[in-house]
């Protein structure tokens, strides 16, 4: 099998508790060769946890060493890191989102065309066995009516679960400042509330994963989007018409009480289908598929209920998706969350967030 020589740009929480350990599991698939951090020490420090020979406090030299053949892109802000990988056709797995505005998306996928490198968004539930076996549930059914997408998460988007949230290795060189992305997004999007922002963040961020599930499922564009945010830009809830009499509700929430709560449920005129979605910093804890019909009748009462629940293998999401970039990067197959894929994410997200900003400016 190919080993793919890789590097690690951004050494946060993502990249210690996930990426990294999975990457050093598939020892035959991947060698990380070089980690990245604008705080080096921080680079340093978690280079010597996980073995890696090169550590590199900028991207542009990480890859003028030569000695990667793919990066996990794996800070806050995309863009740049991804955009100079790919100028120098490097094979870029980045984080969702792909980026934060719908310009800089589009040059990503504009430039991993013009130089073949592939270009994968780290949606790992789109390769959670459980959602999987979900996904195709729902599309096999016929004529769906109506679905809810939903996700409401605690404190640190819902990762206090996750005891090793507190002992990762933490940079101090790089004081926290404010946030330049706010300020593309802005500047793009158009003058909005504060709360709209806020809620345009949180959808880039943790919500977009079921954007993709709910797009996934029903990859129609909607001919209709309505949508509205709280005050304070911590809930949205959005309706969506589709083709075919399909309605469509998506609600995505932060609160300060400790949970994590991500589903989808379809209901059609012969089923339903509802799956639920673990937390995905759970190791190995698969996501669930209800499926409820009516049974076979004998003629003399009504048909019975028949109420199944579904499994998915305990095969870890994050480390299915390092597998599917490793075969995308050494078939050039395309990514099943592929930039254009992602793109496509980013234009149902705008259409979300600027319904939302009209009803909060009263706009029709």
């Amino acid at each position: 099998m190919t080993v793919v020589r890789v590097g690690v740009v951004g050494c946060g929480m993502i990249a210690q508790l996930m990426h990294l350990p999975y990457l050093v599991e598939l020892a035959g698939e991947f060698a990380v060769t070089a980690v990245c951090d604008l705080d080096r020490d921080l680079a340093a420090e978690v280079a010597a946890r996980f073995g890696v020979p090169g550590v590199y406090g900028s991207v542009a030299e990480l890859l003028d060493a030569g000695q990667v053949d793919a990066v996990l892109v794996l800070t806050q802000d995309h863009f740049a890191p991804a955009a100079a990988a790919l100028e120098r056709g490097v094979h870029t797995f980045t984080e969702k989102p792909l980026c934060h505005t719908l310009r800089e998306g589009e040059a990503l996928v504009e430039t991993a065309e013009r130089t073949g490198a592939v270009l994968m968004v780290g949606l790992m539930k789109r390769y959670d066995s459980g959602v999987r076996q979900g996904l195709a549930a729902i599309r096999g059914l016929r004529e769906p009516a109506l679905a809810r997408s939903h996700v409401v998460v605690g404190p640190h988007y819902g990762n206090w679960i996750v005891p090793e949230l507190h002992t990762g290795i933490r940079g101090g060189a790089t004081a926290p400042g404010p946030d330049p992305r706010r300020d593309r997004v802005i500047a793009e999007f158009g003058p909005a509330p504060a709360a709209i922002v806020d809620a345009y963040m949180d959808m880039f961020g943790v919500w977009s994963h079921d954007i993709n599930l709910l797009r996934a499922a029903f990859p129609t564009d909607p001919h209709t989007v309505r949508a509205t945010a709280s005050p304070d830009g911590t809930a949205l809830t959005a309706t969506l018409d589709h083709p075919g009499g399909l309605h469509c509700v998506f609600q995505g929430g932060s609160v300060d009480v400790p949970l994590f709560d991500e589903g989808l449920a379809v209901w059609s005129r012969e089923a339903v289908v509802e799956l639920t979605i673990t937390n995905p910093f759970l190791r190995n804890t698969p996501s669930t598929v209800r499926t409820r019909h009516a049974g076979p009748a004998d003629g003399t009462t009504r048909p019975p209920l028949v109420d199944t629940t579904t499994t998915g293998s305990h095969d870890e999401a994050f480390r299915a998706q390092l597998r599917h970039f490793h075969h995308c990067v050494t078939t050039g197959s395309q990514p099943l969350t592929s930039g254009r894929e992602a793109l496509a994410d980013t234009r149902l997200m705008l259409a979300i967030l600027r319904a939302a900003n009209d009803s909060a400016t009263g706009r029709r």
